[in-house]
């Protein structure tokens, strides 16, 4: 499903950054995989390049049959919002919206509000926030945060969830609820790529690489 090929990303002209460095990497369809390293190490770029959302300085990518070197900025942002579910964090919730709004907001363009609202209390059922429907975001603990940007991530029915640090602010209790959902959701079936520094978290996964400075090490 997923596969990178001698992907490059540099940043600078006269003092060049290589974030990924000659990274070559195959991801299956319904696989977990955990990308492991510290800080720094280029991480969240591998997961922007799996997205379309970072182009490559060279190699090449190809997701579920799309090559991003050859899609247009359009089509790779219809190819986000048609494949892709993100998870980060910062939760990245609107403090002005409910938790039901929160959820419905990434598709308020391109569906009925209807519609939208059913499909988004039947995610927020699932992932157990269906009592917080009308709160707002301040009113949440970051585990509940969490678990609402799982049921947003979740309403463009995504074939692939990225997860960006998903657990790094929770404590354990709260990481395990969250890590327990990620389980569901891959048994039915979603490709799961999460970048991690925890190896607990990692070890959740069926398959690690390790990232530093930008290349994969064996």
């Amino acid at each position: 499903m997923i596969v990178l090929k001698e992907a490059t990303v540099s940043f600078g002209k006269e003092h060049q950054v290589l974030a990924l460095n000659d990274v070559s990497l195959e991801i299956e369809e319904g696989n977990w995989v955990a990308i492991l390293g510290p800080s720094g190490s280029g991480k969240t770029t591998l997961l922007n390049v799996i997205s379309g959302k970072q182009a490559l300085t060279s190699g090449s990518c190809t997701v579920n049959g799309n090559i991003f070197e050859t899609l247009s900025e359009n089509d790779r942002q219809d190819f986000r919002r048609n494949t892709i579910g993100f998870i980060f964090q910062h939760y990245r919730l609107f403090n002005q919206y409910s938790v039901l709004e929160n959820v419905m907001v990434p598709q308020w363009p391109y569906q009925s509000r209807k519609d939208l609202e059913r499909e988004s209390i039947e995610l927020l059922e699932k992932v157990g926030m269906e009592h917080r429907l009308h709160h707002l975001p301040e009113q949440l603990s970051g585990g509940e945060k969490q678990r609402v940007a799982i049921a947003r991530a979740l309403l463009n029915n995504p074939k692939i969830l990225l997860c960006d640090e998903p657990t790094g602010n929770l404590d354990i209790e709260n990481r395990d609820n969250i890590l327990t959902i990620l389980s569901q959701l891959n048994d039915e079936g979603i490709t799961i790529v999460t970048v991690t520094h925890d190896h607990e978290v990692a070890q959740k996964s069926n398959e690690q690489f390790f990232l530093r400075d930008g290349k994969i090490e064996n």
